[in-house]
């Protein structure tokens, strides 16, 4: 139930961004300027997502990612890669207020990656334009998969430690995640 609060504030975020760009002033603004502005927005959703985690089979289940995929993917390749380095210097970070030590380097990284990939996935594969909320889905999909090949890949030396992280994670992040992002997609789709 916790994990809902991060997954409507990233989808009430985007469609709030969205019809500011769309239906204000605010559509003026120079395209750096707006991008700046929607990575920092959407990086504190990260950060705030990265907080918000929710203890479950041992581990702790957040959608983090979902906020740069967001930015990345709806908004632009600078916003996803502004948001994705918010967001992974924050869970970096975080091992001094809390947050876990064994997946630190993992999730720092597949944050960054996530903000990237939506960039790359925006500007290569659909021509600069938001993808249809099928293809969001998938994107943070494979997202949370690569998020878990790196928990592996960063704790090799502990296996069983990192398949007990990645067997109580992996389902609840990447449905998270994915329904973050998908029903953000269908909300700008719908406005």
């Amino acid at each position: 139930m916790r994990l809902i609060i991060p997954v409507l504030l990233n989808c009430f975020l985007v469609l709030g961004v969205y019809l500011i760009d769309k239906y204000t002033p605010a559509k003026k603004l120079p395209y750096w300027a707006k991008q700046t502005i929607i990575g920092i927005l959407f990086g504190c959703v990260s950060a705030f997502a990265s907080s918000y985690g929710v203890q479950w089979l041992g581990t702790v289940v957040n959608v983090r990612d979902a906020a740069p995929l967001s930015a990345g993917l709806i908004f632009g390749a600078p916003a996803g890669i502004i948001s994705g380095l918010i967001g992974g210097l924050y869970r970096w970070f975080s091992v001094y207020w809390g947050g876990g030590m064994y997946t630190r380097i993992a999730c720092s990284i597949a944050t960054i990656l996530a903000g990237f990939m939506a960039a790359g996935l925006r500007k290569l594969m659909f021509d600069n334009k938001k993808p249809t909320w099928g293809y969001g889905i998938c994107i943070a999909v494979v997202c949370e998969v690569i998020h878990m090949i790196l928990i592996f890949l960063t704790n090799m030396d502990n296996s069983s430690q990192a398949f007990e992280f990645v067997k109580g994670a992996t389902a609840p992040m990447m449905l998270g995640n994915s329904v973050a992002v998908g029903i953000s997609i269908i909300l700008v789709s719908l406005f």
